[in-house]
């Protein structure tokens, strides 16, 4: 007779465990969706403030420079009306040079074995200059 009465226990003891684990991971299931769906607006709002043009974009201007073969170094020199600054080294090409001020700039790309390449560009605030430079075997 203990048995019997054991094994119904047992049983109904090993299904309120079972029930409880089923439940746990739908209460699971509804933190982690609330999760992501915070972390996706977190994300939508994240690409929105990278998308968005910054105030310095609207006053600065930026000179692409590419050159083939890469990996030409970058000088920049700073021109005005008082005459040039000083060159300041700026990467390999390809890059991006940017939060550039408004006015006049050269351009010097060197590579070992190549002939100096040189080029005057005008940047104007909110634009990108591009400049592409077919370096010369010498």
């Amino acid at each position: 007779m203990k048995l019997k009465h054991f094994l119904p226990a047992a049983l109904f003891a090993a299904s309120m465990t079972t029930l409880a684990c089923s439940t746990q991971p739908a209460s699971n299931n509804a933190n982690t969706r609330a999760a992501n769906s915070n972390s996706q607006a977190n994300s939508a709002q994240s690409n929105a403030s990278r998308n968005k043009p910054s105030e310095q974009s609207a006053t600065t201007g930026s000179i692409e420079v590419n050159s083939t073969p890469p990996g030409a170094k970058i000088l920049l020199v700073s021109t005005d009306e008082s005459g040039a600054g000083e060159p300041q080294p700026k990467g390999l090409t390809p890059t991006t040079i940017s939060g550039l001020s408004p006015g006049k700039y050269t351009v010097d790309l060197e590579k070992p074995g190549y002939k100096f390449y040189q080029k005057e560009v005008t940047v104007k605030a909110g634009t990108i200059v591009k400049i592409t430079a077919p370096l010369k075997k010498g």
